[in-house]
């Protein structure tokens, strides 16, 4: 498991106070603001592909003779050429920027944590001092971080201030390896030795259900105001209520997992085995139904925060291809047939198990293969006799994992 380090970066938003006058940084937000829409209307019109070499040439000389410093200048560069990028690549219109926000290198402003103070370094060698307001218990977890760059802006009624730090993260020796299996209704967690042996099986309902009956909710009204519903304040209202509500109950949920999925793992010393989900989206495409469905899945906020709690607590995490893991038999590798519903039974060896159980399985198998030295290469997990629960546990075939697992409810209606 050779590679670079991994590093935590998170962003300490905060609000700022100027410490006397503050036209000087109003008259920079503006600067910034005007110089990047300046070079997001000359980059779209450029069909060739625009190197940093190449944009730095293009605009440098004429960023420096409107007052920039030198990493404002390459600040605002590569800023427009990555909101250029994003817009050709989604399909959208040019971007128009409105906002006052400016992105701000580490070179060019000193920050004190102890006084909770930052100097800007703006245009034309002015100085903007700003007074940081936030609890010392926010700030001491920085202490002894990283800061590269800061993003300050100004919206009507004050001034923000969102710091980016990073740590880079001393993993931990791994002993064990848990493998996650991401559902649409739940997910599955098992934690195996690198001999194989089963230690640890869970499963966490998730709110998935929930949130499909809030869209089905969005929908009736807009079926209801066919024409209207985009111009009608009440019924516009509603909903972006159902919408927030879909957006508050998946991050939530993925905050929540995402804690007690690290937490489990530092527990067991485990290096956290994930699915590599990347390409869902442009191969599940199953139909209407199954589409809606896929649409509303959070998987990628819940891989993201239990990847993030995983390196705050200095654990290693890869991603292994899902491909096969939930219709190949973990002890012969031949395909597996339906035998009851989420009960998968193999027609060579007679092996029967719980669809979720046998994905954790597969995925532990894969990543044994690609990584043998976190294990014992070639050493199958203890899969169970053609009679026993499919989880390795004690208890009648039929019942399928529904008694042994702890379902663990963490969205409460």
């Amino acid at each position: 498991m050779r590679g670079e380090e991994p590093v935590v970066i998170e962003a300490f938003k905060v609000g700022a106070l100027p410490e006397g006058s503050y036209d000087h940084l109003l008259e920079f937000l503006r600067l910034y603001r005007d110089a990047l829409q300046m070079i997001v209307d000359r980059v779209w019109s450029i069909n060739d592909k625009l190197s940093k070499k190449k944009l730095h040439k293009l605009f440098y000389n004429n960023l420096v003779s409107m007052g920039f410093r030198a990493h404002h200048a390459k600040e605002i560069y590569m800023y427009a050429k990555s909101l250029v990028d994003s817009a050709k690549s989604n399909g959208g219109r040019k971007p128009v920027l409105r906002k006052l926000s400016a992105r701000v290198d580490r070179y060019d402003y000193k920050l004190d944590l102890d006084n909770m103070t930052l100097t800007l370094k703006l245009h034309n060698g002015c100085e903007a001092r700003l007074k940081l307001v936030s609890s010392k218990e926010r700030v001491e977890k920085f202490k002894g971080w990283g800061n590269y760059e800061l993003v300050v802006k100004y919206d009507g009624s004050g001034f923000w201030v969102s710091i980016y730090f990073k740590r880079i993260v001393k993993v931990v020796k791994p002993r064990t390896a848990m493998s996650i299996d991401l559902n649409f209704d739940n997910i599955t967690i098992a934690v195996f030795n690198f001999n194989g042996k089963l230690l640890k099986l869970k499963r966490f309902k998730t709110p998935h259900r929930k949130i499909l009956t809030h869209r089905i909710w969005v929908e009736r009204i807009q079926k209801r105001y066919p024409r209207s519903w985009r111009f009608i304040k009440s019924v516009k209202k509603a909903i972006d209520r159902h919408g927030e509500r879909i957006r508050s109950i998946s991050w939530d949920y993925a905050h929540k997992v995402g804690d007690l999925v690290a937490e489990l793992a530092l527990k067991h010393h485990s290096v956290i085995v994930l699915e590599d989900l990347e390409k869902l989206r442009e191969n599940g495409k199953k139909g209407k139904r199954f589409n809606k469905r896929l649409g509303l899945w959070f998987y990628r906020r819940t891989q993201f925060c239990v990847e993030y709690e995983a390196k705050e607590r200095n654990l290693k995490v890869v991603k292994i291809n899902p491909r096969g893991t939930s219709s190949k038999c973990p002890r012969c590798g031949k395909k597996l047939a339906e035998y009851e519903h989420r009960v998968l039974r193999c027609r060579k060896c007679n092996f029967i198990g719980d669809r979720d159980a046998i994905a954790v399985i597969n995925l532990y198998k894969k990543f044994i293969s690609k990584y043998p030295r976190c294990g014992v290469p070639g050493v199958a997990p203890n899969a169970p006799k053609p009679n026993e629960n499919p989880s390795g546990m004690q208890g009648k075939r039929d019942d399928a994992m529904k008694n042994t697992p702890t379902y663990i409810n963490l969205y409460k209606s």
